[in-house]
C-alpha cells in the first residue's frame, strides 16, 4: 500500500499544537494568535490584537492553578450545601454562563426537593471549556472552523490542520502500543474517522488550510517602494 496514505497514531495529545492557537478578536473579530511556549514547566500564555489593541495573558504552571489569567470564554458556577431547613443533603448549584458576568453572585438561590424551600449556596468561579471550538488558554473564539453535514471541523493551527489532514486520508491507520486510548486521534469524533465521509472532510480541511492562507496574505504588510530598495541592496 502507498505509504503517502498510511497513518500511525503515536499517541500525543492535543495540547501537542497548544503552543500557538489561530483565534480571532472577541472585540473586533480580527485575526490573531495566541502564543504560549511551555518552558521550565510553566506555560506564558500572550494574545495581542494588531487591531483593536486588545491584550489578554495567563500563566499556568504544571499542576498548579492559573497564577494570573483572563478568560473570554463560558464560566460555570457551582456550590453546595444541606438545606438550611430540612437539612437535606445536597443542595446544588450548577450554573453555566456564556460570559463571564460582570459582577459573579458570590451565592445564589438553590430550591429545596424535600421542603421546596430555598437555601443560598456559596459559590465559585470555573472556566467552562465543553465542547465548543475554543483555544483553552483564554477562551477565545478559533479561526479555523468548518461546519459540514456531520459535524464542526476545526484545528488550533497549520500544523494540528496537516495531522488532521494526514489522518483523514489515510486508508491504512494504525496505532503504536504505547499510544494508549487518550490521543489527540483517538479523541476525535467518530463521523470524522467513517471512511464514507472522508471526501467531505478532507474538502472541509483543506477550506480551513486555504481561509488560513488567505488571512496570513491580508495581514502581511504591503511591500513599499522604500523596503523593495531595502531588500536590494542587502542582496
Amino acid at each position: 500500500m502507498d505509504a503517502a496514505l498510511r497513518h500511525i497514531d503515536d499517541g500525543h495529545g492535543l495540547w501537542r499544537y497548544a503552543d500557538l492557537i489561530e483565534v480571532r478578536c472577541p472585540r473586533c473579530a480580527r485575526p490573531g494568535r495566541v502564543r504560549a511556549p511551555y518552558e521550565d514547566g510553566r506555560r506564558q500564555i500572550r494574545f495581542a490584537c494588531a487591531g483593536c489593541g486588545l491584550h489578554a495573558a495567563s500563566e499556568s504552571r504544571c499542576g498548579t492553578p492559573e497564577a494570573q489569567h483572563d478568560w473570554f470564554g463560558p464560566v460555570r458556577l457551582q456550590g453546595r450545601r444541606p438545606c438550611g431547613y430540612c437539612g437535606h443533603q445536597w443542595l446544588i448549584v450548577n450554573r453555566i454562563y456564556q460570559h463571564m458576568p460582570a459582577s459573579a453572585p458570590p451565592r445564589l438561590a438553590a430550591r429545596c426537593p424535600i421542603c421546596a424551600r430555598d437555601s443560598q449556596v456559596d459559590t465559585t468561579v470555573h472556566r467552562h471549556r465543553g465542547n465548543e471550538p475554543r483555544d483553552p488558554h483564554l477562551g477565545l473564539p478559533l479561526r479555523l472552523i468548518e461546519p459540514t453535514r456531520h459535524g464542526v471541523a476545526w484545528a488550533y493551527n497549520a500544523q494540528h490542520l496537516q495531522e488532521l489532514r494526514r489522518y483523514v486520508a489515510a486508508t491504512q491507520r494504525e496505532r503504536t502500543r504505547q499510544a494508549g486510548n487518550g490521543s489527540m486521534i483517538s479523541r476525535l469524533p467518530a463521523w470524522m474517522k467513517l471512511a464514507r465521509h472522508r471526501t467531505t472532510v478532507l474538502k472541509a480541511l483543506d477550506r480551513l488550510g486555504a481561509r488560513l492562507l488567505q488571512d496570513d496574505a491580508a495581514e502581511a504588510p504591503p511591500i513599499t517602494a522604500e523596503r523593495g530598495r531595502t531588500a536590494r541592496r542587502q542582496r
